[in-house]
């Protein structure tokens, strides 16, 4: 089992909270003749799915959706049925049970941003890395850099941290509930061991949320735990901040002076 595979199991395994459904507004439309609820997204096909012309079983097929197709949701029917778009045109209706929501983590332009605690000051920037596939599940990772540059009094340090972000929900498949961890390699010396610190963007609430470290005595719970974060890179922002609060002295002191070697 690799680093991010890893980190996702153990985040999964620690946090039991129970994710709420993707916010949705109060008015309703019409599609294909019925009336629908807005509740806009991205989902994945999990395996081949009927289209139907009316949110029934029994509904008039009008096509199919191959697993491992994505497709734009626009609405809800009464029932587990969700309004399908194909094209920029009305398609149908696809049982929400065989879909699950899901995000592109890909980044246009690096984000970046200053932090500050005490005495120390740190300016950081994200980069898109890439995806990677993720074992066991239908999605894929987005991977970032996240690269820091610090300065404590007439100390410099500059180093770099891997992040990821789970395109799919991180526990089961139908909340909108998206794991993002900061990793630190090798904390020990000696020892090839990494300290990911786990947190959860709830896109429906529009939140993001510490979730827990692998390592207890190397973090402990941010001041500000949850913020809001309407997009992704927001909730990307958010993360570096609160992986930054919520890392201990010991941490800092390691990544200072493996830092400033690196440094300008």
């Amino acid at each position: 089992m690799n680093a991010r595979v890893a980190a996702f199991a153990v985040a999964v395994a620690i946090s039991c909270a129970a994710a709420p459904a993707a916010g949705q507004d109060a008015d309703t439309q019409t599609f294909l003749t019925v009336e629908i609820k807005p509740w806009k997204g991205t989902y994945l096909v999990l395996k081949d799915a009927n289209v139907r012309a009316l949110p029934l079983t029994k509904g008039r097929r009008l096509g199919r959706l191959e697993e491992g197709s994505r497709v734009e949701v626009v609405g809800r029917a009464n029932g587990p049925w969700l309004a399908v778009r194909q094209a920029g045109k009305d398609y149908g209706f696809v049982y929400e049970q065989i879909m699950m929501p899901i995000i592109d983590g890909r980044l246009e332009a690096a984000l970046d941003g200053t932090l500050t605690s005490g005495s120390r000051e740190c300016r950081y920037a994200v980069r898109f890395t890439g995806k990677s596939a993720a074992q066991g599940q239908l999605f894929e990772f987005a991977d970032y850099e996240v690269e820091w540059r610090c300065r404590q009094g007439e100390l410099k340090a500059a180093f770099a941290t891997p992040m990821f972000l789970t395109e799919g929900p991180y526990q089961g498949r139908s909340k909108p509930v998206h794991q993002v961890t900061v990793d630190i390699m090798e904390m020990e010396a000696g020892l090839e061991e990494i300290f990911s610190t786990n947190l959860l963007w709830d896109r429906g609430k529009a939140r993001l949320r510490f979730d827990s470290v692998t390592i207890a005595r190397f973090g402990r719970k941010p001041s500000n735990s949850d913020t809001p974060a309407a997009n992704l890179p927001a909730a990307l922002n958010a993360a570096v901040t609160m992986a930054h609060d919520s890392w201990t002295a010991g941490v800092w002191k390691v990544l200072m002076a493996r830092g400033a070697r690196e440094a300008d």
